[in-house]
């Protein structure tokens, strides 16, 4: 593992802090990665631009395998080695993907953190949850006294709202539940006050009660540090609860970017209106089906040429556009785009749903 270096440090330290930073906080412009396997090279993010801006909770949604988490870890250098990485990761400004490993892990907990998805073997089972939330705080303050430490670990697990945080501190994973875990996690997460939090898929495997409490963990966190959030799920109903911004995935591309009301009530590509039509309502008859999109996720080795949701797509009618041409993003309207060749009159046939003509 490299060592961070006085070097690595002064370059680090002058990066703008968030509070002096009037851009987005992370711009991520033209993003690819590629893995080399016997099979082919596997395209897991493709070209890919976004941003995140200052105090708000950033939702990416899509299905597995869309290239959400190695979004995240692009972001985090932490993919592995045999990884292709092309395009830029601005963070205030700076590329993270010429930053050296030393400048990366000085970023790493401090200004950048991640929530990853499984919190029981995240955890270390023979270490307590307070000296481990401990450690994320002296690997970037060495110089805190063990009061001051101990008092900023119960702090920390009372923020994210866990019961008796004090006497909390002293037990080991094993003795939290799984929503505890998850945000003991987030707890770790926060210790350094970081400018950008990224929760991979934080309530995977919880039920729906526990669900409720880590989302109300991430919106109390947001409020009280006022971090940046990225949201990744493929829970749309918990994306529409937390976030003010929506990203749509699909093989490795972004399919549509808008405000949450934008994307949730105007949706302009294909693929979010049948992510959305597949939502159960309390307005749809017992006796009806739930719709389903058609067929398979592509193969990130064989992804289709122009757009790759035509094989699936409802819409792709017109021979040589939709399988052949790959869309552009197209702003349908303020801060709405959509990658979709039809963009355009979806926009206008939704447009014409809700005003009844």
């Amino acid at each position: 593992m490299a060592r961070s270096t006085t070097k690595d440090r002064l370059a680090v330290e002058i990066l703008p802090e968030r509070a002096s930073w009037n851009g987005p906080l992370i711009e991520v412009r033209g993003l690819s990665v590629r893995f080399p396997t016997e099979d082919g090279e596997v395209k897991a993010v493709d070209d890919l631009t976004f941003e995140v801006r200052p105090n708000e909770v950033l939702g990416i949604v899509g299905e597995s395998g869309s290239g959400k988490s190695v979004t995240s870890l692009a972001i985090l250098g932490l993919l592995p080695k045999t990884a292709e990485i092309s395009g830029e990761i601005l963070f205030c400004g700076r590329n993270l993907l010429d930053m050296t490993e030393g400048q990366l892990q000085l970023l790493r907990g401090r200004r950048i953190a991640m929530v990853f998805q499984d919190s029981l073997a995240a955890l270390n089972p023979v270490y307590t949850v307070g000296d481990q939330i401990a450690e994320a705080i002296k690997v970037h303050d060495d110089e805190i006294d063990k009061d001051s430490l101990r008092e900023r670990v119960i702090e920390l697990l009372n923020i994210v709202g866990i019961p008796n945080p004090a006497a909390r501190a002293d037990q080991y994973p094993h003795e939290y539940s799984g929503g505890m875990r998850q945000r003991a996690m987030i707890a770790m997460s926060i210790a350094n006050d970081p400018d950008v939090l990224i929760a991979d898929e934080p309530t995977t495997a919880l039920d729906v009660t526990i669900q409720a409490q880590v989302l109300d963990t991430l919106e109390r966190v947001e409020s009280k540090t006022s971090s940046a959030v990225i949201l990744i799920t493929h829970d749309l109903g918990v994306v529409a609860g937390v976030a003010q911004r929506v990203m749509v995935m699909y093989a490795g591309r972004s399919a549509e970017i808008g405000t949450v009301n934008d994307v949730f009530y105007e949706p302009c590509h294909p693929y979010t209106q049948g992510l959305l039509a597949s939502l159960p309502r309390i307005d749809r008859r017992t006796s009806e089906r739930l719709h389903r999109i058609a067929g398979q996720p592509p193969s990130l080795v064989h992804v289709p040429p122009g757009c790759p949701f035509h094989p699936r797509c409802p819409m792709a009618e017109v021979p040589g556009v939709c399988n052949e041409e790959r869309p552009a993003m197209l702003e349908v309207a303020s801060n709405h785009w959509s990658a979709c060749h039809f963009a355009e009159r979806l926009m206008s046939e939704v447009k014409d749903r809700q005003y009844g003509q």
